[in-house]
């Protein structure tokens, strides 16, 4: 069994856990009775119940307010979090947005793969999100949070992309879409995309993806989203997407 033991340090990284396929609820099966409890009534989680499944729905609710704030997460609105019941220091925006694209995609059926984008990942050149096709090929996602409107900074995003098109093609994978998520772009920066064929790079804003997700949800016709509806456009429209989707 020593194999499958972790190191204390490790104990609690999610990534890792992950990595050894230990979900929430395999942790909560081993905490006692009165420490659920007492977990419960610190976070203010219903009581009536099963304490684990209370817990896990309540993550759940969590979770879910998140969502319905990522745009506002994107644009690091810290005041209208406040008005919408989600306390979270500013240095943790940017995390916490990737967090949710990360969600997001997966919820759309891709294989967001932590364990590869980890092999891949230099000290230098850290990619945000990773999603694995399959047959070595990937889609490269990279996350910009900006309190103003109209994200600009083409350059400092061209470089970060080659720069991760190259760890890829290092190690044999091949980079068929790289995705840059925003909560909004400038016209110069759309512009300047357009005229960057080497990247092969579609931007989507925060609202876009939101809607994108939730059309999918509707639509009942794919288990995984159809990647290739994301090849085409420079600047991706979330109605041009869905229409595709249902037909």
């Amino acid at each position: 069994m020593a194999e499958f033991e972790l190191q204390d340090e490790n104990v609690l990284k999610s990534g890792l856990l992950l990595d050894y396929n230990i979900k929430p609820r395999d942790i909560l099966d081993i905490i006692q009775v009165k420490e659920l409890e007492n977990f419960c009534k610190t976070r203010e989680i219903k009581t009536r119940g099963n304490d684990i499944e209370n817990i896990l729905d309540s993550y759940k609710d969590s979770e879910n307010l998140y969502l319905e704030n990522y745009v506002n997460i994107g644009f690091r609105d810290l005041n209208s979090l406040k008005e919408n019941g989600i306390i979270i220091k500013e240095a943790n925006l940017g995390i916490k947005f990737e967090d949710l694209t990360k969600s997001i995609f997966s919820q759309l059926g891709f294989n967001v793969d932590e364990k590869l984008k980890k092999q891949l990942n230099t000290k230098k050149d850290q990619i945000d999100i990773l999603l694995n096709l399959g047959n070595n090929e990937l889609i490269l996602i990279e996350c910009k949070t900006n309190k103003e409107s109209g994200y600009n900074k083409f350059s400092s995003v061209s470089r970060q992309m080659k720069s991760y098109t190259e760890l890829g093609t290092k190690a044999d994978c091949k980079i068929i879409k790289s995705l840059l998520i925003a909560p909004d772009f400038s016209d110069d920066f759309i512009n300047e995309t357009e005229l960057e064929y080497d990247l092969n790079l579609s931007l989507i804003t925060a609202s876009s993806l939101l809607k994108i997700l939730e059309g999918f949800k509707n639509s009942k016709k794919h288990k995984q989203f159809p990647y290739k509806l994301l090849m085409r456009d420079v600047l991706i429209k979330e109605d041009r997407i869905i229409k595709a989707m249902g037909k």
